[in-house]
C-alpha cells in the first residue's frame, strides 16, 4: 500500500509540474506576443522621418519676335531753284506824312422841349400835382446824346414818356418806361433821371414827394 501511494504521489507531482510549465509557458508566449505588439505600434514613432527632395526642371516659354521697324525710305535733299528771270519786284517809294491830323467828328446837337406834366393819382404819401401848391420847375438841362445808330438811320425827333417820382429834394426816380421807341436809348434816359434836378414840391409850404407823367420831346 504504501508503494502504490508513493507512486500516486509522484504522478500528481509529475502531472502538477507539467501544468506548470504549460502553464507557464502559455504565459510566456503571452507575453511575448504583448511585447510584439507594443514594439509594432512604437516602430513607426520611433522611425526617423525622411525628408525626399525631388529637382523638377520647368522649362519657360521663348520671348515674343519684337515688333517690325517702319521702314524708312532715306531723305534727299533736292534743290529748289526759286530764281526766275528778270530784275524782280519794284517797290514803290511812298512818301509818308509825319503827322497825320484827323477832323474831330461834329456831336449831334439834341434840344428838348420843356416838359409838360400829366397827373397821377396820389399813393399813400405821394401827392399828385394838382394837390401841389405849385408845380415843381426843371432845374438842370434836359439833354440826351441821340446814339449813332439812330443818327444812320436818319432818326432825329423821338417822343417819349417817363412815369419819375420827385422827391423832397428834388431828386428824380424813374418808375417806369411808358413809352420810348428806340431802346437804343435806355442808357441816355437813366442818365437824364440821374442828372436832372426839380424844385422841391411843396404841399401846403412843406417839401413833400409826387409822382407824375414826364413827357419828353427830342429833336436833333
Amino acid at each position: 500500500m504504501s508503494l502504490r501511494a508513493n507512486a500516486n504521489d509522484l504522478v500528481r507531482k509529475v502531472n502538477w509540474r507539467k501544468q506548470s510549465i504549460a502553464s507557464a509557458a502559455a504565459a510566456g508566449v503571452l507575453l511575448l506576443t504583448l511585447a510584439i505588439l507594443l514594439i509594432g505600434q512604437r516602430l513607426p514613432e520611433m522611425a526617423e522621418p525622411v525628408l525626399e527632395v525631388r529637382t523638377i526642371s520647368v522649362a519657360l516659354p521663348p520671348p515674343p519676335p519684337p515688333p517690325p521697324q517702319p521702314v524708312t525710305q532715306p531723305q534727299v535733299d533736292v534743290p529748289i531753284d526759286v530764281s526766275a528771270p528778270g530784275q524782280g519786284a519794284i517797290v514803290p517809294e511812298i512818301d509818308v506824312p509825319k503827322e497825320i491830323v484827323l477832323d474831330q467828328p461834329e456831336a449831334p446837337k439834341i434840344t428838348t422841349i420843356q416838359p409838360v406834366f400829366d397827373n397821377l393819382a396820389p399813393d399813400l404819401d405821394v401827392f399828385n400835382l394838382d394837390q401841389l401848391d405849385g408845380l415843381p420847375k426843371l432845374l438842370t438841362q434836359a439833354s440826351i446824346t441821340m446814339p449813332n445808330s439812330l443818327l444812320r438811320r436818319g432818326i432825329k425827333e423821338v417822343s417819349l414818356r417817363l412815369e419819375v417820382t420827385i422827391d423832397e429834394t428834388g431828386r428824380l426816380t424813374l418808375n417806369r418806361i411808358i413809352e420810348n421807341p428806340y431802346p437804343e436809348l435806355n442808357k441816355e434816359i437813366h442818365r437824364l433821371i440821374k442828372l436832372s434836378r426839380f424844385t422841391p414840391p411843396e404841399k401846403e409850404g412843406r417839401p413833400v414827394r409826387a409822382r407824375f407823367i414826364w413827357p419828353i420831346e427830342i429833336k436833333s
